[in-house]
């Protein structure tokens, strides 16, 4: 899985303007269609404006939307640029991964697509979903509903399973926290 860095630095230690966020998601659209997953790194950023994270957001969910093999994860939120992002993604009714201290977890979302995701990372490689259906004791069709809205906000991956003898299956996977260390910017 190649993963690049999008380092939201570079646009300044403060993140205003719907302008800005333009340019910041072009970066990011760029850098997601030529990779498998990316890191938005908000390292040294101490705001960040609602308009400029709904910018964002917006060109982020219509590159997920529907495609479900690439992964996102952002990493370095102060408090400040948290609670800010935070309240964009529940205005959009969104969630995102944090990579934080190593860990993965979920910034947004309802309690059951945490407790998935957490689920889905213990796997630590590709699973299927009937795996996870088991380990969390749900219906394999409410399964598929939030490995969907996890995929379309680029926190859970899915690829086609070439040993599949019946119908189209899907391998899934989350984002793997140890590819990332070295891109991490300190």
């Amino acid at each position: 899985m190649s993963v690049r860095l999008v380092d939201l630095r570079e646009f300044g230690r403060v993140l205003a303007t719907r302008e800005k966020g333009r340019n910041a998601a072009d970066l990011i659209q760029e850098a997601l269609e030529e990779s498998d997953g990316i890191v938005l790194s908000f390292v040294g950023v101490e705001v960040a404006s609602p308009s400029f994270l709904d910018e964002i957001l917006i060109r982020l969910r219509g590159a997920l939307s529907g495609e479900n093999s690439r992964v996102v994860v952002v990493t370095g939120l102060n408090g400040d640029v948290s609670e800010s992002l935070e309240l964009v993604l529940n205005h959009r009714k969104m969630a995102l991964a944090h990579l934080k201290k190593n860990r993965v977890e979920l910034i947004g979302g309802s309690e059951q697509l945490a407790e998935t995701l957490a689920a889905a990372n213990e796997f630590g490689g590709p699973f299927k979903a009937t795996e996870l259906a088991e380990r969390l004791k749900v219906k394999l069709p409410n399964l598929h509903q939030r490995l969907k809205s996890l995929g379309e906000t680029g926190i859970v991956a899915r690829t086609v399973d070439s040993t599949a003898k019946k119908g189209r299956r899907f391998d899934y996977r989350t984002f793997d926290a140890s590819k990332a260390k070295n891109l991490i910017p300190s």
